[in-house]
């Protein structure tokens, strides 16, 4: 979905002034739009909720115009994780500390992160607190609250996997005063205001969008989170009829690999919800696509004309080795050399080459087009497979199904059917099925940013990243951030994280 951003520029001054007090400044400027002048028409409920897009990628007006989605997320999940280390060029000791475990409370990322998403919590409650209000259409009303109350359930689950313990907003902050600062609300509150929004969600977002609208959350896109959510929490049986429910959808496996990160095939047939990017031709979308190549593409590439290279994060020796050399996957997502400017280049080591649509962008871009998909359909097979093994402790034939479905298309090297991966057996325990679901979510996520989630899930965090990085200073605090400082500075009511 592209239509967003050219409303940009008309909301960005109504979401800033929920952060500041300008009375003085609107005596002034009556004219000027505020909460109070804003908000009337279906026009407006239409502007608000697309001003909650804004924040997902990099615009103009977000914090040094990256938003929740833009880079430091993905790059954050990876480091935190066996699947990603500094890179040759690394220069930015916060990014440091995450992958090494040296990092606390004033790490800039973190900050950045907690503030991002809060910024974009707010841009939801402006939205959920006043379309209400508006005199429209009743079912494009509860079309747009579903779109906003989704993202919000969205934003809170990212926060509480990553901190814990969070304020529970639900309310827009247009002032700030005592009363404006929050204590953290258990986790378990939290994640009951997650389900309650995805939930409304699902009941009141339509099964498609079309058009300029593709790649708005849909009721499927509610009920993918709805059983991730329950995946988290240990409630298999939910977390099993909702990725049937996705399953019986209009959704299927491409039947390359490659074919799920074309250009060409955003908001297609794999895609359950993705976060939607745009190539910068004007100054509100400047940088918006560098979220996916720039970083972890080698510096050898900045010999193309127009390429970049920044080389800042690579995948672990680990991740790259875990692979069957025949495995479709490997080839799709790793690049060791290449042919660059006529000549064959070795680079200095594995770097991530899934998000290169090099027929839609063949000079490798570093603003690219594509989008991050928070959850594809062969997500929804290996959830399936998983709250299932957990039911029935141990394998169904529903189970390796799903999981089979994976492992075959993973086989399709560009349509020559490779001799690797044969199907999973009944005869596997328990134990030996979930490994093998981790390991095939490692194969088949890399850079898609679940693997630090992954490994907290299944309780291998500690284990899987020292067998990476040996000799890392991994504690098992670090399955959450710590509080940012700048945050308990300002509100005191804040505690800290153990180990922090």
């Amino acid at each position: 979905m592209k239509l967003y951003n050219k409303y940009i520029l008309f909301l960005a001054p109504l979401m800033l002034l929920a952060f500041w007090s300008c009375e003085d400044f609107l005596e002034e400027d009556p004219n000027f739009i505020t909460e109070g002048t804003f908000y009337k028409t279906e026009t407006d409920a239409r502007l608000a909720v697309n001003g909650i897009y804004e924040t997902l990628g990099g615009g103009a007006f977000n914090r040094n115009w990256e938003g929740v989605y833009f880079n430091n997320y993905w790059t954050a999940v990876a480091l935190m994780s066996d699947e990603g280390i500094p890179g040759p060029l690394s220069y930015d000791a916060n990014y440091m500390q995450l992958a090494n475990y040296s990092l606390g409370p004033t790490n800039a990322v973190v900050a950045n992160i907690w503030s991002d998403f809060y910024t974009s919590i707010n841009a939801a409650n402006l939205a959920i607190d006043n379309i209400p209000n508006i005199d429209m259409d009743t079912n494009l009303k509860s079309r747009l609250i579903g779109e906003a109350r989704f993202l919000r359930g969205l934003f809170y689950f990212e926060l509480v996997r990553m901190y814990n313990h969070v304020p529970l907003q639900l309310h827009a902050t247009t002032s700030f005063n005592a009363e404006s600062y929050l204590a953290r609300t258990p986790s378990d509150k939290v994640y009951e205001q997650i389900i309650e929004d995805l939930t409304f969600a699902e009941n009141n977002l339509p099964e498609e969008f079309t058009g300029k609208d593709k790649g708005r959350p849909t009721l499927w896109s509610a009920k993918a989170y709805l059983a991730k959510v329950a995946l988290t929490l240990g409630n298999w049986q939910t977390a099993a009829n909702k990725t049937e429910e996705v399953m019986a959808g209009p959704f299927g496996l491409w039947a390359d690999y490659k074919e799920a990160f074309l250009i060409a095939n955003n908001n297609g047939k794999e895609s359950v919800f993705s976060i939607n990017f745009d190539k910068g031709t004007s100054l509100e979308l400047i940088w918006e696509g560098s979220h996916l190549n720039f970083r972890t593409m080698a510096q050898e590439y900045r010999a193309i004309p127009g390429a970049g290279g920044a080389d800042l994060e690579v995948p672990t020796t680990r991740v790259y080795e875990v692979f069957d050399d025949l495995d479709r996957r490997k080839s799709v997502t790793f690049v060791t050399e290449d042919v660059i400017n006529g000549e064959n280049v070795v680079l200095s080591g594995p770097h991530i080459h899934k998000y290169w649509d090099r027929d839609a962008e063949p000079s490798g871009t570093p603003n690219t087009i594509n989008d991050l998909q928070l959850i594809r359909y062969s997500d929804i097979l290996l959830m399936h497979a998983e709250a299932l093994n957990e039911i029935n402790t141990g394998p169904t034939a529903a189970a390796l199904n799903s999981i089979n479905q994976v492992r075959e298309r993973a086989r399709n090297n560009a349509g020559t059917i490779e001799n690797t991966l044969p199907d999973l057996e009944m005869t596997l325990s328990y134990n030996q099925f979930k490994e093998a679901i981790l390991l095939e979510r490692f194969k088949e996520f890399v850079w898609e940013g679940h693997r630090w989630f992954d490994l907290k899930r299944f309780n291998m965090f500690t284990e899987k990243v020292n067998e990476a990085k040996p000799g890392s200073a991994v504690r098992s605090d670090n399955v959450y951030f710590p509080i940012p400082q700048r945050e308990r500075d300002t509100n005191t009511k804040l505690t800290q994280n153990d180990g922090y």
